[in-house]
């Protein structure tokens, strides 16, 4: 995603240079860890002129560095989450409950929320033995129609929210092994709703199931939410219900009081 894409370039109050600054912040995300000013410039639309300035500002205010012409993001940038991460207790209050219920099921757990048109995790609980994806850590992002985790946030927005969002969804052929159109995924949505979680097999990543439950705030809308990853078949339906659900239903409200 290119913020800069974002911004209404009519709007006198808003500054570009900032936005293409922070579009470029963002260059780096998932695996694109060392990048040259060529690939950042390529990624985020601007000439490479305008793309070595904001990469030098960036690099003088500590936030980039770079080696023999490759530049990668310093331990500074971490900076920029503190304020989010402890306005909403994430490490006091979120991260102990995601260690309670990850010891109690043996799973890893994870709380996401939204942003844009994708859910970003913003926690955590980390089992060394047992299955995970390296997909998952702290600021990972992974898009809501085919994944348990999005599904869960999607089908408790507000529904002006939702529709939106499925608008610019579209909702094509989403994952080599789902098609799912936007009257179809509605119903989902709507089953999601009624049964208060969702449950994914090998719809974004093959071989591989993932079960969600929405958070809500004490204003009741959806904050985000809890989920867990794990090979397809590994538990039984009563195993989810009696063991699973019922833990992360105990995760999600522990976490829901905080917002």
């Amino acid at each position: 995603m290119n913020l800069y894409d974002l911004l209404d370039k009519e709007d006198k109050e808003v500054s570009l240079t900032f936005g293409k600054g922070l579009s470029v912040l963002l260059a780096f995300e998932g695996r694109n860890s060392e990048l040259t000013i060529s690939e950042i410039a390529s990624k985020v639309s601007l000439n490479r002129a305008v793309t070595r300035r904001l990469v030098r500002t960036l690099e003088q205010l500590g936030f980039v560095s770079h080696d023999r012409g490759r530049y990668q993001l310093t331990p500074r940038v971490l900076r920029l989450t503190r304020g989010f991460m402890e306005t909403r207790s994430i490490p006091q209050v979120i991260q102990p409950v995601l260690r309670a219920a990850s010891h109690e099921i043996g799973e890893s757990v994870s709380f996401a929320m939204l942003d844009g048109d994708e859910a970003v995790y913003v926690a955590h609980a980390f089992v060394p033995s047992r299955f995970t994806l390296n997909m998952v850590t702290v600021g990972s992002r992974v898009p809501l129609a085919p994944t348990a985790i999005g599904r869960a946030i999607l089908a408790f927005l507000e529904k002006n929210e939702r529709d939106a969002l499925l608008d610019r969804l579209g909702l094509a052929p989403y994952t080599p092994h789902t098609l799912v159109e936007r009257n179809g995924f509605g119903d989902l949505l709507s089953a999601i709703r009624l049964s208060g979680f969702s449950f994914t097999e090998s719809e974004y990543v093959e071989g591989v199931s993932s079960l969600a439950l929405p958070v809500f705030g004490r204003d009741s809308q959806v904050n985000g939410a809890v989920s867990i990853i794990f090979p397809q078949g590994q538990y039984d339906e009563k195993q989810l219900h009696e063991k699973v659900i019922a833990t992360l239903s105990r995760c999600s409200s522990d976490i829901g009081a905080v917002f």
